[in-house]
């Protein structure tokens, strides 16, 4: 179901609760490791650093300094990555929730999905 996510790292950067237990335990089983959630840039550089991170998703209300150094750090680190909320958003964007349909969403924008020729960030 969400062959995307299997055998990659994921670090998740967020403010405030945005990855559920049940949300994890997604992931989890689709074969994914879940690195944090963190909540600041130098926690993302440690990351980088000491494991091997295939993409990111951050959650859009971390405030605009740290999402612009965020953003300039995983794009250095040729990360891919998204931006994701904890409630669906009104007219397009990502929701990081328990529901395989917005996982799969995530899943095919950082990794390709079917008939995909590149990663969206």
């Amino acid at each position: 179901m969400l062959r995307a996510f299997r055998g990659k790292k994921l670090i998740i950067v967020e403010h405030r609760l945005m990855l559920t237990s049940a949300c994890r335990d997604r992931l989890t089983a689709a074969g994914a490791t879940v690195v944090g959630p963190v909540r600041s840039v130098r926690e993302v550089l440690d990351a980088l650093m000491e494991k091997d991170i295939d993409a990111a998703i951050v959650d859009i209300e971390v405030d605009d300094e740290t999402l612009v150094s965020l953003s300039l750090v995983l794009e250095n680190a040729k990360v891919p990555f998204v931006f994701a909320s904890r409630v669906s958003p009104i007219q397009c964007g990502y929701t990081l929730s328990g529901q395989i349909s917005e996982l799969r969403e995530i899943g095919d924008a950082l990794f390709g999905g079917p008939g995909a020729s590149s990663t969206l960030h």
